[in-house]
């Protein structure tokens, strides 16, 4: 059993690495704890019923579902492995291990060795974000997707409002702006200006001449919205799930390399652009879709 005890990153990260580790728990029979995905697990049907956020999903016995309970029992397993790890190195017990990736886009590779190292372990403790497996991942798509849709009460949300857009459209297209926190993400190397945005936006629209375009703007920071004018654009819900999958229903995406948007252009199968050059000239051939999520490098293999 896996259970991952460390939160890297927002709502993308979480995600891609709870997908991998449930491809390689179906591959391999094994189970997943992950109550490193509180907060997010009340917005999707593999999880909001799953006190403990397990996969393969069960139902919860246990009473008090709540936000603060999950944080806590979270708190508890986080700190508590904590206090087995030293000097950043594994602590291997007869039947417990406390594992830890190689480091920042140094993927470790789920693969027969990984497996057979672990088949006897009772217990692994995950404390790291670069654990993949593309080839399960891709296996497993349709079983990822359909664990990780919201629950009713979002999907109601998202398709009313994208349904009400395409009546007033031929292509939709998705822009997810993400600056706030971006100021501090790699020497702000991603973060791009408003205008920035603008003006890719006005080259994506000249790619479909004769065809009305509109885009569903998702943004972490609040925009003026007169910088937009010149362009027929709606705002989506400001809310963290909704926004992303209403990315997915897109036809479109545009957005700055980012887990977040990967994960929706997955998701929906939709052809994404990721902006690293905002001056850059586009066309319909920079959009790809993605039938696995991207990584930014590969991974490596599990040494054991």
């Amino acid at each position: 059993m896996f259970v991952i005890v460390r939160k890297t990153g927002q709502l993308g990260n979480r995600m891609m690495l709870f997908a991998n580790f449930m491809a390689f728990a179906l591959e391999y029979n094994f189970k997943v704890i992950n109550p490193a995905f509180d907060e997010y697990a009340v917005f999707f049907e593999g999880t909001h019923n799953d006190f403990f956020c397990r996969y393969p999903a069960q139902k919860s016995v246990l009473k008090g579902n709540s936000l603060k309970l999950k944080r806590n029992f979270h708190r508890f397993v986080y700190h508590s492995t904590r206090l087995l790890v030293k000097d950043y190195t594994d602590l291997k017990f007869s039947n417990i291990n406390i594992l830890r990736d190689t480091g920042v886009h140094k993927a470790v590779i789920f693969n027969d060795k990984f497996a057979k190292f672990f088949s006897e372990k009772n217990l692994v403790f995950i404390h790291g974000y670069w654990f993949r497996n593309s080839v399960l991942f891709l296996k497993y798509a349709e079983t990822i997707r359909k664990f990780f849709t919201p629950i009713q009460q979002h999907t109601q949300t998202i398709n009313q409002l994208v349904s009400n857009l395409k009546k007033s459209c031929d292509i939709l297209v998705g822009v997810h702006i993400r600056q706030g926190d971006y100021k501090k993400l790699l020497g702000a190397k991603y973060l791009y200006t408003t205008d920035e945005y603008v003006s890719l936006m006005k080259k994506t629209e000249a790619l479909f001449n004769g065809k009305k375009v509109k885009f569903l703007i998702c943004s972490n920071v609040p925009q003026d919205r007169e910088k937009f004018s010149k362009l027929d654009f709606a705002f989506a819900n400001n809310h963290i799930v909704e926004d992303m999958y209403s990315l997915a229903q897109c036809d479109y995406i545009i957005g700055p390399p980012s887990t977040y948007n990967m994960w929706a252009a997955f998701y929906g199968r939709v052809p994404l652009y990721w902006i690293e050059d905002p001056n850059a000239d586009i066309s319909l051939d920079s959009f790809q879709i993605y039938d696995v999520p991207l990584d930014v490098a590969p991974p490596i293999s599990f040494a054991q």
